[in-house]
């Protein structure tokens, strides 16, 4: 009886340990993905205008450019160009597959005939 209240009194320990150390973890994660180490500072998202006419936005830290609609346009022709050779990529594996199985039942059919 005593053996098992101590190895439950080790177990609760070792958990609440390890509870208090993934407290620690989270805590410091969180402000690694805020992107600064000050205290002060509140804000998430900065922007700033630049000479250019173009503005410049912080979001958590991390700088974004401000992206023309042509490159938007030429990136989404791209991916809608490449779905279409995914949807013949899926018809073609959905075929072979069915042929596949079809092999494996007239086998198995085949096989059940002599055993």
């Amino acid at each position: 009886m005593v053996r098992m209240t101590m190895t439950f009194l080790v177990m609760v320990i070792l958990f609440l340990g390890g509870v208090l150390v993934g407290m620690n973890q989270a805590s410091q994660g969180m402000i690694k993905m805020r992107g600064f180490e000050s205290e002060t500072f509140q804000e998430a998202v900065q922007t700033r205008h630049v000479d250019t006419g173009k503005v410049e936005v912080k979001v958590l830290g991390q700088d974004f450019q401000q992206v023309s609609m042509d490159e938007k346009q030429k990136k989404y022709e791209e991916l809608q160009s490449s779905h279409g050779i995914q949807k013949v990529a899926v018809t073609l594996e959905k075929s072979v597959q069915w042929l596949y199985n079809q092999m494996i039942m007239v086998v198995y059919q085949f096989v059940q005939v002599f055993f």
